[in-house]
């Protein structure tokens, strides 16, 4: 028999607390990771590259600085240029640059974030697709792949028998019901 005093229930009261207390140290070490690096936050930068109307290719740049606290410096070549430009981004701010009239291929945009390399490598594709017209082949006779058409007496004579026979149908009927 177990009761509150036995020597059983006892033992399942030591057990217990160091079963919570694993569970609550694994819980916690599994929560813990996430909930720092959100609340310490990170700069990094986003790019994305577009085609305007003409074909040219659009290089847009967001500057992103999630940080709860410090400015994050973004330092820019500019892909056209190669002259550097400066950014202050704020905390829990975002900034964005856009570099327009790229040419197809690869295009290297060089950043650094406080002084750590953050190069952007994006591809441009904005030529319109060639389109090849082809002249239609040649046939030595066009009218011996057509079918053969021309007046047929045998459909003029099936309607005509049709007809005639739903002409009988009907004065037949409109005897007997009169």
């Amino acid at each position: 028999m177990v009761d509150g005093t036995s020597p059983a229930s006892c033992r399942g009261l030591r057990v217990a607390p160091r079963v919570l207390l694993a569970v609550a140290l694994a819980g916690g070490l599994c929560l813990a990771p996430a909930a720092t690096a959100g609340a310490e936050g990170d700069a990094y930068v986003l790019a994305d590259v577009e085609c305007d109307a003409t074909h040219d290719g659009v290089l847009d740049l967001t500057l992103v600085n999630e940080r709860t606290e410090g400015v994050a410096v973004f330092v820019l070549t500019d892909v056209r240029s190669l002259s550097t430009t400066s950014y202050s981004v704020p905390p829990q701010s975002a900034t964005a640059v856009t570099f327009t009239g790229l040419g197809d291929g690869v295009v290297v945009a060089p950043v650094a974030i406080d002084g750590a390399d953050a190069t952007v490598t994006k591809a441009v594709q904005c030529d319109p697709p060639v389109v090849e017209v082809l002249p239609a082949p040649h046939r030595k006779d066009a009218a011996a792949g057509l079918p053969a058409t021309g007046s047929s007496t045998g459909g003029l004579v099936t309607g005509a028998m049709l007809v005639a026979a739903g002409m009988a149908a009907s004065l037949v009927a409109r005897r007997r019901w009169s």
